[in-house]
């Protein structure tokens, strides 16, 4: 059977910033506009609080395919904004489609690309109007949050700029191949969304622990960096105070402090036994990031799962997937064993890593 195309789009509002995923961010969030579109029918645009029963019916009718650009957003934020469930297997995104036939995803570039007529291209003026509704105001303005009621006229042109978003969807969907968007292809990216809707079970004591240790061990590379400079060099991460120090200090230039060359120079015979050890300091502090685990904190759900981490096809070039967030292709490979990580595991969470 062949189905009829429903072409759906969200604006949302959220305190939550969207960099700390479609997750975290969907738990706070608020649909503020919809939009959609059957067929060549006109588009539909309805504010937030408006009635979208009619909509509803549709979403509900299976002789429609689901069109959304970039659906898992889309599709995580009606789930827990409204309750909206829809299957990924009604759903058709144009954004993945694209993907998977190395284009870009983005609905702008794609509509230039694919020569979308221009009345009908993605607004330019977008980006202003979703800063403008779809998050907080800076701090100091005297409108947290613009709405509807505090900028009428604004509002009618971020509804337009809706309506052209449907509008460019609609004639993407058209002209996008499909040959790598079906059959074993798609059934893997429907996989994908699975795995990423269940996202990871986080040990969020250990994060928390982990960035606890780092700044303990910050304080002290801080303490030794004051300690071997006579007080040139307060924090042992000061790159270009360390530098201009060794070359007052000591004669010796170093093109920078990247791991690489310090682990080089730890070595060299010829340096003062000092300058080694003021070395060995950058070289600790080099390795104490935490940021895996902040990214961690700030993505993770409420029931302690981190989502969202696999881009499908993210990879353009060779159609490989990408990680999002949190990069969970990119962890270090283990040297040690199991028993003695689950031993440092525990000494950390107890904040007595000095013990292991």
């Amino acid at each position: 059977m062949q189905l009829t195309p429903l072409y759906l789009d969200t604006e949302t509002f959220c305190e939550t910033p969207i960099t700390n995923g479609t997750h975290r961010y969907a738990e706070g969030v608020e649909i503020i506009m919809w939009q959609w579109a059957v067929g060549d029918g006109p588009v539909e645009i309805r504010n937030g609080d408006d009635n979208i029963d009619d909509l509803l019916t549709l979403l509900d009718d299976p002789q429609y395919e689901i069109v959304i650009q970039n659906s898992a957003f889309d599709r995580t934020v009606m789930r827990h904004a409204c309750g909206i469930v829809i299957p990924v297997e009604r759903v058709f995104d144009t954004m993945v489609c694209a993907m998977a036939h190395s284009l870009p995803g983005a609905l702008g570039t794609l509509c230039s690309i694919l020569g979308v007529a221009v009345d009908k291209a993605k607004d330019k003026e977008g980006r202003t109007w979703i800063n403008l509704f779809c998050k907080p105001q800076p701090k100091g303005r005297k409108i947290r949050r613009a709405t509807k009621a505090t900028h009428p006229i604004e509002w009618q042109r971020f509804r337009d700029y809706g309506g052209l978003d449907i509008e460019a969807m609609r004639e993407i969907y058209k002209k996008l191949p499909r040959w790598n968007y079906r059959g074993a292809e798609r059934e893997l990216w429907m996989l994908d969304q699975k795995i990423n809707e269940r996202g990871v079970l986080m040990d969020l004591d250990l994060a928390h622990a982990a960035i606890r240790a780092s700044d303990r061990a910050q304080k002290i590379h801080a303490a030794d960096a004051v300690r071997l400079t006579n007080g040139a060099v307060t924090r042992a991460n000061q790159r270009d105070k360390m530098l201009e120090h060794i070359l007052e200090a000591y004669g010796v230039g170093l093109p920078d402090m990247q791991i690489s060359t310090l682990e080089r120079r730890i070595d060299d015979p010829d340096l003062p036994v000092q300058l080694r050890e003021l070395l060995a300091v950058r070289l600790q502090a080099s390795k104490t990031s935490v940021s895996k685990y902040k990214r961690v904190l700030n993505g993770v759900s409420a029931d302690g799962r981190l989502r969202g981490l696999l881009a499908f096809c993210g990879a353009l070039r060779t159609g490989r997937w990408a990680g999002r967030l949190w990069q969970p292709q990119n962890l270090a490979r283990p040297t040690i064993g199991n028993e003695e990580i689950e031993r440092g595991i525990e000494a950390l969470k107890a904040d007595a890593e000095d013990l292991v």
